[in-house]
């Protein structure tokens, strides 16, 4: 398999995953949604808008955008604002990865983080990161509905791939 198919592989599971957390936060009511938990982004609300700064902030970064500030929880104060948002990111980076070859995956970018340190790494390893990083806070989000008693679902690589094979019903 080559970089590009497994980066759209990596990104089909992330938005997978993501639209499931999304979904199950639209049974949560409003003080659960922006209760605060004491770690981390403090709050559903606040985990989901980190996940879309994040996410919204690497293709600037790639593309030599910046400087990139974080998006703030007190602007999206609904899971309905939060959900539109990244709908345009999630259209933005899908059009990103499309457009990109095995060439320009392996090629070196240098960014500048919002602390002013410079890093350069290859661009493939960078875009590998985003959806890593969703899934270390889809687990968090995990234990935030957990703790509210709430129903989450099993969103594992390995449970995306079984429901896409047919071998599983969502």
């Amino acid at each position: 398999m080559d970089l590009k198919s497994y980066l759209q592989t990596l990104y089909e599971y992330n938005y997978w995953a993501n639209h499931r957390y999304l979904d199950a936060a639209a049974g949560l009511t409003g003080e659960q949604f922006t209760y605060k938990h004491g770690h981390s982004w403090e709050s559903v609300q606040g985990v989901l808008v980190h996940m879309l700064s994040s996410e919204r902030m690497w293709p600037m970064r790639w593309k030599g955008e910046g400087p990139v500030t974080f998006l703030q929880a007190q602007d999206f104060p609904t899971l309905a604002s939060i959900r539109d948002f990244w709908l345009d990111v999630e259209q933005s980076m899908r059009g990103f990865l499309a457009a990109q070859s095995e060439q320009s995956l392996l090629a070196a970018v240098t960014y500048i983080n919002p602390k002013g340190e410079t890093f350069t790494l290859p661009l493939w390893q960078m875009m590998a990161h985003v959806p890593n990083h969703n899934t270390h806070h889809r687990g968090e989000l995990a234990a935030m509905f957990a703790l509210l008693n709430a129903p989450h679902p099993e969103e594992e690589v390995v449970q995306y791939f079984l429901i896409s094979s047919g071998q599983r019903k969502a």
